[in-house]
């Protein structure tokens, strides 16, 4: 290569190893490179997990490093390219080593004999490449561990993102963007030389309708978590595949959010025999814990909560002896919050330490008014989810064909996907699904009249009803009286 094709690679490298992967910049950037640069006259790069455009893209990094590296041996690197060539050195060696971090990724057991033998190999790549990065003082270079952790980190939340928020409409695509950048900041340089512990202890919050896959952007954000490599033991810190810890608030009630998340002491309450750790001492300090259907708590819960977000000290029920929680907290909901805020049924204390960072997921509907096409990669999605890859290839013309022979073409798919996973089960099942017909929603007032036209309550029954109605909504006598505007004790009149 000459000096100009060199300097021009150096540039654009530069540039491409911070960008985001799922972004659109990046694929330009990949396609104009390509087209400047021309076809590479050797073979394709082994990187399994990538695009074929980019798959033809690093043979040409690679060729650059070997003839800069050559350049190197008999003359000094200007200055103004000593950053260039470390971006290329940590582009170059991350995707030498991809193909085994994936592999260690799909491994179901924590073999510290494997982690050894990969970090040996960036450790001589790091050696290999000494010219490169000549002069640098960056930890990253300078602790081939903390390498280690931050390749690991960079292809697991590849992994995640790309194999699990599937599809190619330009909603989807900014969603992957959005859960990167949740991951990573915009920032990617500072993330992982100072950032990465304090922005990997930030709350986020998903918002978004039910069922348009809240938990699986969670189990995304939650499993590309940082997690130190420790040398001596040839070990992560902590399991990536452990690390993720989903509880659905709304199915649970009050006293067992509590022992579900803060856990409880023997006898703390009936049926209490032994002491149990929850999710927040379970998950520890490179650990997540998903809060579905955040929405749905009461103020007692959200108080705690808050305390725990401020400081991260929370106790057991039970318990005097205050605990401390170092990980991460994800929250999701399909409620408008402001709305709630306004209703006075959720915090906005709360809410603002919640909502520093915010993912929003996107509606079936809206995803196939953009690329109608996306049936099928998500019906074919679901198949491999549920019966294998062998299984999905075989089912999922069938259960497209079926659909698009008896669902509207406009159908809104109210449930979204998972409404979509149901109908894919229909349909192996039966061989059909009948799509669901939606009643224009109806006002308060509407709602009461239907309900009196089929009641024989009295006046009394009517309002005993309404006041428990209340109570059991907010969960105490003194928000169910601020929002029926009476006093406390008339709704305990009403509901005791």
């Amino acid at each position: 290569m000459n000096k100009q094709q060199i300097e021009y690679v150096l540039t654009e490298v530069r540039k491409l190893t911070f960008e985001n992967p799922f972004g659109h910049e990046r694929a330009e950037r990949e396609s104009r490179m390509l087209q400047q640069l021309g076809a590479h006259p050797g073979e394709k790069h082994p990187l399994k997990l990538a695009s074929s455009s980019f798959r033809r893209l690093l043979p040409w990094i690679r060729s650059t490093e070997e003839a800069l590296l050559k350049r190197l041996k008999t003359q000094a690197l200007e200055e103004k390219w000593k950053d260039h060539a470390s971006c290329l050195a940590f582009f170059a060696l991350y995707h030498e080593v991809a193909n085994d971090l994936d592999r260690l990724i799909n491994s179901r057991t924590d073999d510290s004999q494997q982690n050894r033998q990969l970090y040996t190999k960036i450790q001589q790549g790091v050696a290999a490449r000494h010219r490169l990065i000549e002069g640098m003082t960056e930890r990253i270079w300078n602790q081939p561990d903390h390498l280690f952790a931050c390749f690991y980190q960079l292809r697991r939340a590849f992994h995640y993102i790309h194999n699990e928020i599937i599809g190619d409409s330009a909603p989807i695509r900014r969603l992957r963007m959005q859960v990167w950048e949740s991951v990573f900041t915009k920032d990617m340089m500072s993330y992982q030389q100072w950032m990465y512990h304090a922005v990997g202890r930030f709350p986020t919050l998903i918002l978004g309708p039910s069922g348009s896959g809240k938990e699986i952007v969670a189990r995304a954000i939650g499993l590309s978590r940082f997690i130190p490599y420790n040398v001596k033991a040839g070990r992560f810190e902590a399991s990536a595949l452990t690390s993720f810890h989903p509880v659905n608030l709304s199915a649970l009630t009050e006293t067992l959010i509590e022992s579900e998340l803060f856990g409880h002491r023997k006898g703390a309450f009936t049926g209490a025999t032994q002491d149990r750790a929850g999710l927040f001492a379970s998950a520890g300090s490179y650990g997540t814990v998903f809060l579905d259907e955040i929405g749905d708590v009461s103020h007692a819960t959200q108080v705690k909560l808050l305390r725990l977000l401020q400081s991260g000290e929370y106790q057991a029920v039970g318990d005097n002896q205050t605990q401390h929680y170092a990980g991460k907290i994800l929250a999701a909901t399909h409620k408008d919050l402001h709305a709630e805020m306004e209703a006075g049924r959720f915090r906005e204390d709360f809410f603002y330490r919640l909502c520093g960072d915010q993912v929003h997921t996107v509606a079936l509907s809206e995803i196939l008014q953009d690329r109608p096409e996306e049936l099928v990669s998500s019906v074919h999605y679901i198949c491999r989810k549920l019966f294998g890859a062998t299984g999905a290839d075989e089912l999922s013309p069938r259960i497209v064909a079926t659909l698009q022979s008896q669902v509207p073409a406009n159908y809104e798919w109210p449930g979204n996907f998972r409404e979509l996973e149901q109908a894919v089960r229909n349909i192996v099942v039966r061989n059909e699904y009948q799509a669901v017909r939606r009643q224009s929603p109806s006002s308060p007032t509407q709602q009461i009249s239907q309900a009196y036209q089929h009641s024989s309550m009295t006046m009394a029954e009517w309002t005993r009803a309404y006041a428990k109605q209340a109570y059991q909504l907010f969960g105490n006598y003194k928000q169910a009286a601020e929002r029926l505007e009476v006093d406390q004790r008339t709704i305990k009149k009403w509901v005791d």
